[in-house]
């Protein structure tokens, strides 16, 4: 059975979520990653979390399949090209064997298809330990035997479409001269190192705060996020320097998508967070608002002391001296909170309540 957050798919609890409706706001990949991390003869899982899930792993797969891409536009044919890292390249290589084991008994049995993924996976983890190696010479034929084997199974279980060598069918990982990726590399890494050069000089300014410093750093970020998204080229800025992949123009608008609404999100949250805050601070301004010596003369009584504490109840009754301390202490504790207020903001509660009004009105416009 499916589950929908938590609860059986049922029209009765209006919960009924068709794969037509799926689609408009998760990719037909997503979901298919999302079926294949369950088990064929368990409940199947349908909300935010199993769907952040998939997502995560589609973009576990990316980042490796374009790492491998990244170093095979290096001319690695023409340096050596056997393995370099002794027992590390065998250890991968295993890897490798033994993940293809893995998912073949995987298959076999009621094809679990969570097992194969996870073991899949697992190959990932493993091929980036071992490109992070320190002083790596990575045996990029083996890497790619990797990437292409994914590749080939991701495609059996109908996430890939097309026909690349590997990777998500960006046309970048196509072997042969005319591949797009060779196509377009001069001129995609002309541009690269262009931006490069006048970023880290911007980064390196003395004054940050100058508008054409900012101006600069601004029109690099557009580049990186609008005009190359327009035309499939993925940029990462990074600590070891400027990534680039080619990548489907729609992935790459949904991911832009989706991060400006995390941040609008991050944004909105944070302004109501600051919003609750100086509601809090507004009430309090209006407490001490009150003035000590004022605050006991209502109706309830007729008399009252020079401290303004009242002396005789509205029917005759003179108030006790308990119910004297009692005002005494409200006083006090009133002419604390004024004290208080005054003195951190420097200015009268009543002075201070417009202000937060204020402050409050223009964050509540932005939301």
């Amino acid at each position: 059975h499916l589950h929908i957050k938590g609860l059986k798919m049922s029209k009765s609890l209006k919960n009924f979520v068709t794969i037509r409706e799926a689609l408009t706001e998760h990719s037909a990949r997503q979901l298919r990653i999302l079926f294949l991390l369950q088990g064929w003869d368990e409940q199947m899982s349908f909300s935010n979390q199993t769907v952040d899930d998939a997502k995560n792993k589609e973009k576990y797969f990316r980042n490796f399949f374009q790492e491998v891409e990244a170093l095979s536009r290096q001319d690695y044919l023409d340096g050596v090209v056997s393995w370099q890292m002794g027992e590390t390249d065998h250890a991968l290589a295993k890897a490798l064997l033994t993940t293809q084991e893995t998912v073949h008994r995987s298959l076999l049995d009621n094809f679990n298809t969570r097992d194969a993924m996870l073991a899949m996976l697992e190959l990932v983890s493993q091929a980036n330990v071992y490109m992070r190696t320190q002083d790596v010479k990575p045996a990029i034929l083996l890497l790619r035997r990797i990437a292409m084997y994914l590749t080939y199974m991701l495609r059996v279980f109908g996430v890939i479409q097309g026909s690349d060598s590997f990777g998500f069918d960006s046309g970048a990982a196509e072997a042969g001269s005319g591949s797009k990726s060779q196509t377009v590399a001069p001129y995609v890494e002309a541009l690269v190192a262009f931006r490069e050069k006048i970023r880290a000089a911007a980064l390196t300014a003395a004054d940050k705060s100058d508008p054409a410093i900012r101006a600069v750093l601004e029109a690099c970020d557009d580049v990186r996020d609008n005009a190359l998204v327009e035309i499939g080229v993925r940029l990462e800025d990074r600590p070891d320097g400027t990534k680039w992949n080619l990548d489907d123009p729609e992935v790459l608008r949904k991911e832009r998508a989706d991060k400006l609404e995390k941040e609008r999100t991050a944004r909105a949250t944070k302004t109501k967070n600051l919003i609750a805050k100086l509601s809090k601070d507004l009430e309090k301004a209006r407490s001490a608002m009150l003035n000590p010596a004022e605050m006991f003369k209502t109706e309830e009584f007729t008399a009252w002391d020079e401290e303004g504490l009242p002396t005789m109840q509205a029917d005759g009754e003179p108030v006790s001296d308990a119910a004297k301390k009692k005002k005494k202490k409200l006083q006090a504790k009133q002419i604390k909170l004024r004290e208080d207020i005054t003195a951190k903001s420097n200015c009268e509660p009543a002075e201070l309540a417009t202000k937060l009004e204020a402050e409050i009105a223009e964050l509540e416009k932005s939301l």
